[in-house]
């Protein structure tokens, strides 16, 4: 199954203003869309970037603050997709979806989608397999995913995206 998300199906999201896990915040960062990969329904609220040198840490979640999310996880159920995103040597980076790997080097991107409830081991957990995401990271520490093409290990789904995703810029608490 490929996953497509288009400029009238992100303002359709908007325009129904919340999901089954929550109501959308509009001040989070995030325009919302609607995935399911192998049987992991991501309902996205909010998102957020964590620089540590040269690698990116992206959170896309269905909670509404996807930055408090970094460091303290919800109480609930909650589902979503982080990606470790390494710079490259030219910019935008297309960056390589390698498995299997916690740190990525230069132009290399890891990731998996996770559902879980807090004090749980996750319910289900796909690692990124293969595929490309094309990035940038911006002055404000903000990162602009232009494109992703990513596959999950298990199964035959894609996460595909060909709008520009601005990722707002979270400094842990």
């Amino acid at each position: 199954m490929t996953v497509r998300f288009s400029v009238a199906a992100l303002l359709v999201a908007l325009a129904t203003g919340c999901t089954d896990s929550g109501p959308f915040d509009p001040d989070a960062g995030f325009p919302p869309f609607d995935v399911t990969i192998g049987g992991v329904r991501l309902v996205a609220n909010s998102s957020a970037a964590v620089a540590s040198g040269n690698v990116f840490t992206v959170l896309i979640s269905d909670q509404p603050n996807a930055c408090q999310q970094y460091d303290i996880y919800p109480n609930r159920i909650w589902t979503t997709l982080f990606l470790k995103l390494a710079t490259g040597t030219s910019t935008p980076t297309v960056g390589t979806v390698v498995p299997g790997i916690s740190l990525p080097g230069p132009g290399q991107v890891s990731g998996k989608l996770v559902k879980a409830t807090a004090a749980q081991p996750p319910s289900a957990s796909l690692d990124a397999q293969d595929g490309t995401v094309t990035w940038r990271s911006n002055s404000d520490s903000s990162v602009t995913i232009e494109s992703m093409d990513i596959g999950f290990a298990g199964t035959s789904d894609r996460l595909r995206t060909t709008q520009p995703l601005i990722i707002p810029p979270c400094t842990p608490q």
